[in-house]
């Protein structure tokens, strides 16, 4: 197969691939027949290097990622690799070594990262799907800068073999497109073909988007982050908040109940982010230690600049962490069970997009303050741009999406 490299002076695609024969049998009358994949430069394409968006850590694949393997399968066509913050630590995608991934709908714009490559290549019409990586926000940020759907779902749900990871716990693959329909059109395609470890993820009642029961009229949803005015009404203070056309009217068309305190609140994200990243940096400095310190000055500054800061985490500590995370998680789920919630909706991102040359450092929090807890409790959530929807599984946030883009939600890029 010839896989011709792309210099790729716009810092989107790492390397152009084209199509195989391996693609030409009946895989092409799939139901994905027809679009074009762009996958995440720390996930395998067997025969392609996978270079993790850095230039120590370059490997040639032996064999292509069952998540790839899984979409080519159903007709998806591998168009290219596509750039990313390096190593997966990230949020502007930035990257010294291939480029700095622009944002295709607003060029004034960070894309937002880490999967930066991934949202930019759908934007930019380059692809129609894309896989990305999700530790801490790093599907979602993207999707909110450019305006693109990007699904995070539960860790391990699919199989993670064949994608690099940066912190086992929390990390996930998932993936991206320009509508929520095809997003579910993707993920479905991703449960069937998870195997072994995955098992429980083909549990379709559970898992898959397309249920064979409706879902039940009114959802009660939970908002976070929303200033919701009753003396200007749900749509209006909705909208002006996201800057997204369609929020309000479409809840209000689909009969959503407003539940006003979805058992966690700012002050409960910022505790959960507390006993988060202490596991996250344990992780991060763990999986680095071949590399990191030894060959620091090889690595994208402000990567190395984020594991000197992670180095000295007690494996005590990590596990008091995750303990900690687990009883956490449970207790919400146990009040939203209790008080009937179905989704909770918050902005993705807790500030405007920043501008191209921003410093990562004084936006990342910001930045990550709706998207890293959800990771963190490991619950699935969904960006449709602007707008994040968090339920207890994949099925409940893609179900409630598709209702929400039937009545004319689209993604746009977040303010």
């Amino acid at each position: 197969m010839e896989r011709p490299t792309t210099e790729g002076d716009d810092g989107i695609v790492i390397l152009a691939l084209h199509e195989d024969e391996r693609l030409a049998g009946s895989a092409r009358r799939g139901v994905l027949r027809g679009l074009r994949l762009a996958v995440k430069d720390n996930i395998d394409i067997a025969g392609v290097p996978t270079t993790q968006g850095s230039r120590i850590a370059v490997e040639v694949a032996s064999a292509t990622a069952p998540v790839v393997s899984a979409l080519e399968k159903r007709g998806a066509t591998t168009v290219a690799k596509v750039n990313l913050h390096e190593f997966a630590y990230g949020t502007t995608s930035a990257n010294p070594w291939f480029g700095a991934v622009p944002n295709p709908a607003r060029p004034d714009r960070i894309p937002g990262g880490s999967s930066g490559g991934s949202a930019a290549a759908l934007a930019a019409g380059i692809a129609d799907l894309a896989l990305g990586t999700d530790t801490a926000g790093s599907i979602r940020m993207p999707a909110a800068c450019v305006g693109v759907v990007g699904l995070r779902p539960r860790t391990g749900s699919l199989d993670q073999a064949g994608v690099r990871p940066l912190c086992p716990s929390f990390d996930a693959v998932g993936p991206l497109a320009r509508t929520v329909a095809d997003v579910v059109l993707a993920w479905d395609v991703l449960v069937d073909g998870a195997p072994g470890p995955a098992a429980g993820a083909r549990d379709r009642r559970r898992n898959g988007a397309l249920l064979d029961r409706e879902p039940s009229p009114g959802p009660r949803i939970g908002l976070i982050g929303f200033d919701v005015d009753p003396a200007t009404g749900m749509a209006h203070a909705l909208n002006q908040c996201t800057g997204l056309d369609g929020l309000g009217s479409a809840l209000e068309k689909i009969g959503a109940r407003i539940d006003p305190d979805p058992g966690i609140d700012y002050a409960g994200l910022d505790r959960v982010q507390d006993e988060f990243w202490p596991a996250f940096r344990f992780e991060a400095s763990r999986t680095h230690a071949a590399w990191f310190p030894a060959r620091a000055e090889e690595y994208d500054p402000s990567v190395a600049r984020k594991l000197a800061g992670a180095a000295g985490v007690e494996p005590e500590v990590h596990s008091a962490s995750l303990a900690a995370l687990a009883r956490r998680r449970t207790a919400l789920i146990a009040d939203w069970d209790e008080r009937g919630v179905d989704a909770v909706l918050t902005p993705t991102l807790g500030c405007p997009v920043p501008s191209v040359g921003a410093d990562e450092f004084a936006v990342q929090d910001a930045l990550g303050r709706f998207v890293a807890p959800w990771s963190a409790l490991d619950l699935p959530a969904l960006a449709i741009g602007g707008v994040q929807i968090v339920g207890r599984t994949e099925a409940d946030v893609l179900a409630l999406g598709l209702r929400l883009e039937a009545e004319g939600l689209f993604a746009r890029p977040a303010p």
